[in-house]
Formats: C-alpha cells, structure tokens, sequence
C-alpha cells in the first residue's frame, strides 16, 4: 500500500506511524484525494476539504480498469518524484 499525503508538523507523527503498514510520501503539490483499488476501481472526492465541511463531502466509486490503469501511471510518474516520510 502506498499514501500520499500533504505531510506537515500536525500529522508527522501519524504519518510515521502509517510506514508500519505501508510506503508513506509527502505529496506537497498535488491537491486531490483519491484511491486506486487493484488496479482496476477508483474512489475520488469531489469537493475541497479545505473549502467544504466534512459533512458535505461526496466521492465517486469507479470500476473501471482502463480508466484505473491510466491515473495509477500517473500516480507512479507523481510517486517518484515525493519525498519519503522520515
């Protein structure tokens, strides 16, 4: 499992606790929430939970390998280039 996430001095120490069980990097530019399901279903969130209320977010659940497969290539290309959480 691999999580990307703006990582900052509030949630260092959970994100160091999430490398227990999975690959965790600082993802500092991109702003979205989604996840890839065996590469082949997507959920995504639609509104901004930095303008939004928690309470009125809204995803969208996908199965759909061809769409899955293009977005986790481009999720690999963003991957290499986020920091590693120390």
């Amino acid at each position: 499992m691999r999580i990307a996430a703006p990582i900052n001095n509030n949630n260092l120490k959970v994100a160091r606790e999430l490398k227990k069980v999975a690959e965790v990097r600082n993802m500092e530019n991109i702003r979205a929430r989604f996840t890839i399901v065996d590469s082949n279903q997507i959920m995504f969130m639609l509104l901004d939970d930095e303008k939004f209320h928690p309470n009125y977010d809204i995803g969208v659940w996908i199965n759909t390998e061809f769409f899955a497969s293009a977005l986790e290539q481009m999720f690999d290309l963003a991957w290499k280039e986020m920091k590693q959480v120390k």
